[in-house]
């Protein structure tokens, strides 16, 4: 997933944490809404943007996944035409087969190790979004409780 995907994924993240408040506040006075409900709301707000995000983020791996299995189906078709023509090939074009199949194999590899970073990297990235989110979250506890709103259970 690219920086501009997970920007996103944070943009939606306040995108659904402000609705809620907003909702509270059209509602009327926004002190009446109860500690329980801005707990709720913002575990609801939570729960979606768990299940968005980790949905972008299984289908650019699996995506990704695919199309390296493509990639080895590709070069294991053409070491099978490598070792079906060898016996009719120069040992200069030997040489060059085996070079340039060298080559695609190590940019396999590195893209295997990519793959890997990516993989590891939006685990890091989500774990960073969730505590960014859990962050806030505290100080709109925090923000509650010094707000002197008349339920003194703040959400937890």
């Amino acid at each position: 997933m690219s920086l501009k995907h997970q920007l996103f994924a944070m943009l939606l993240a306040g995108g659904l944490v402000a609705p809620a408040f907003a909702f509270a506040a059209n509602e009327g006075d926004a002190a009446s809404m109860s500690a329980d409900q801005v707990q709720k709301e913002a575990t609801e707000a939570m729960q979606a943007l768990a299940e968005y995000s980790a949905q972008e983020r299984d289908q650019a791996l699996s995506a990704a996944r695919e199309a390296m299995a493509h990639l080895d189906q590709e070069i294991d078709a053409r070491e099978e035409t490598l070792r079906e023509q060898w016996a009719e090939m120069s040992t200069s074009a030997r040489e060059q087969a085996k070079a340039s199949l060298a080559q695609l194999r190590a940019t396999r590899n590195a893209l295997g190790e990519r793959y890997g970073a990516l993989e590891s990297g939006m685990d890091s990235a989500w774990d960073e979004l969730k505590a960014g989110f859990v962050a806030a979250y505290e100080e709109v506890v925090k923000a509650w409780e010094s707000s002197g709103s008349s339920d003194t259970n703040a959400p937890e």
